[in-house]
């Protein structure tokens, strides 16, 4: 609900703090005072149009702010955009308006936009009466006004078809761009057939580039290896220029400390060791021969490997920065040729789903189109109750009509129709009535849906225009009732409406200081009797005051 009103620079208001409560409240003075001003002021809050010429004269800026106690519907909005959380109590919107036209406007002082303004709306506040942004005047909410008056089963059908449809729109949205792209399709196709055989064909392993530039580096130094390699292996083996070899060295050294050894029984170890390492000099060398032998000059290899390796480098720079990254890639691209190479498949599964779904959702909806229409026969019986109990012997009728295809609401395309007058035919609602016969026939729907609208305060703003008497006396008592269910303001000349409030503010023009100023006071128990004298003709004798009491005393007993 609105909890508080701050208004500054605005219109004929220089600054006003108002603070309100649950219940029925009304807002009430002269012709002229600028009732409407704390209307257009809360309506800037919903996302209405802001104009320079809002701006009090003198002043740079308008500033109008609210603080609001969130419905669930407004939490969840705010969780969504980041600006409160589900556990939130409290809510304040701002708006500036600038004469340099720089407007501004913020969400719990987060920076927020016009539509999401409008977003919040119809979670915070419903205004209904001389105005054209009445909801009644939406046709497209004529429909969630009928669904309203549902029971849980309407509900459980209609949440169905939306989940059905959205289903059915993505199914709808992938064949289409299947169909559509064919020849992007095509192209890509004979890419990727292009990739998959370039990759395919090379054969790739990881650590391949390792080792083939390892292969690289031996091969081209191959020359050195093998008369390095020669030469250890004749400074091992071979005697030069009188020099024995290292081998028969080792050999006679070991030969002369064996012929010793029959004297010494600790050279035994040693002799052992030496022998052993003779053993194995000698199977190094026989390796380092055939090591050298095996170095044969081989031209062709190191071609072969230097064109492998100018291949997978190639293969790296086109699909990854190393042979897994190819592979995966490799992987990825013969999924997707897979895929588009029987797209046509695909197009004939996707066609067959949607056509089932298509079906599936033309039944829902047709049910969804039987519930409306029990629905909308008990809705017209009501509100045509509620009219005439308002003085408007009208007849109301919910046209549904069939839409040429199935939507996310059903197949149901429904417009409100009155005739105002016997006799006369019916019209369009949004054509025929007039602003206060719109805002009671608002009321009398608002008074059917009570409980299932979510909207948590109503403003009327002169619901009873052109009223008296006993219909009077019907809409202060359903603007109260109503208060039962939301917080409720009604701008009113009737000294019986503003009886049944709650709360009563009394909005006055002053002029101070050579400037007209409008104030807005909360009245006490005393002042509402003096408001309600001047409301039924300004004589302030015994008998109208003892009247205005009496109204007072007859709305709290009621």
């Amino acid at each position: 609900m609105l909890k508080e009103l701050q208004i500054s620079g605005f219109a004929l208001i220089d600054q006003v703090h108002l603070s309100f409560d649950s219940g029925f409240s009304v807002i009430t003075g002269e012709t002229g005072a600028g009732k409407s001003i704390i209307i257009d002021a809360l309506s800037l809050l919903l996302g209405t149009r802001a104009s320079s010429e809002m701006i009090r004269t003198g002043c740079d800026q308008a500033v109008v702010e609210g603080l609001f106690q969130p419905s669930a519907g407004a939490r969840n909005l705010l969780v969504e955009w980041g600006m409160g959380s589900a556990e939130d109590d409290e809510l304040i919107i701002m708006r500036e308006i600038h004469r340099t036209g720089r407007n501004r406007c913020r969400i719990n002082g987060h920076l927020a936009n016009v539509t999401q303004l409008a977003q919040l709306a119809p979670y915070l506040v419903d205004i209904l009466g001389q105005h054209d942004t009445q909801s009644l005047l939406d046709v497209e909410k004529h429909r969630y006004i009928l669904d309203s008056f549902g029971d849980a089963e309407h509900q459980k059908l209609r949440d169905k078809i939306s989940k059905l449809y959205q289903e059915y729109s993505e199914i709808r949205s992938r064949r289409i761009k299947l169909q559509t792209n064919e020849k992007e399709r095509l192209v890509r196709i004979d890419l990727l057939q292009f990739q998959v055989e370039e990759i395919g064909q090379a054969k790739l392993q990881v650590g391949e580039v390792h080792r083939l530039t390892a292969d690289l580096e031996r091969l081209a130094n191959l020359d050195r290896l093998s008369s390095t390699a020669a030469s250890v292996y004749s400074r091992f083996q071979e005697d030069t220029e009188g020099l024995p070899s290292l081998s028969r060295l080792l050999s006679e050294a070991v030969h002369d400390l064996s012929s010793i050894g029959k004297y010494d029984q600790t050279l035994i170890p040693l002799v052992e060791n030496f022998s052993n390492a003779l053993v194995l000099f000698e199977e190094g060398c026989r390796d380092l021969r055939n090591y050298v032998e095996s170095l044969e000059s081989d031209p062709q290899a190191l071609q072969d490997v230097e064109e492998r390796l100018h291949l997978i480098r190639s293969l790296l720079r086109k699909y990854g920065d190393t042979e897994q990254e190819v592979l995966n890639y490799y992987e990825q691209i013969q999924q997707e040729l897979e895929e588009l190479t029987h797209s046509s498949e695909t197009v004939d599964h996707l066609v067959k789903q949607e056509e089932h779904l298509y079906q599936e959702l033309l039944q829902l909806s047709a049910k969804l189109t039987e519930k409306r229409q029990q629905c909308a026969k008990e809705l017209e019986k009501n509100i045509e109750a509620q009219l005439a109990d308002l003085n408007m012997e009208s007849r109301f009728v919910v046209e549904i009509k069939q839409a040429e295809q199935v939507g996310a609401e059903g197949l149901d395309l429904i417009e409100f129709k009155i005739s105002p007058n016997i006799g006369e035919d019916l019209k369009p609602l949004a054509k025929i009535a007039s602003g206060g016969e719109m805002s009671r026939i608002m009321l009398a729907i608002k008074s059917i849906l009570a409980e299932a609208d979510q909207v948590p305060t109503l403003v009327f703003d002169e619901v009873d225009s052109g009223i008296g008497g006993r219909t009077a006396l019907k809409v202060a008592d359903k603007l109260h009732k109503l208060s039962r269910h939301f917080q409720v303001f009604s701008v009113t000349h009737l000294p019986i409406v503003a009886s049944y409030a709650k709360h009563h503010y009394y909005i006055e023009k002053k002029v101070i200081q050579d400037r007209t100023v409008m104030q807005v006071n909360l009245l006490s128990k005393e002042e509402r009797v003096n408001e309600i004298v001047r409301m039924l003709g300004g004589h302030e004798d015994v008998e109208t005051i003892a009247h205005a009491k009496q109204l007072l005393n007859q709305a709290n007993t009621s």
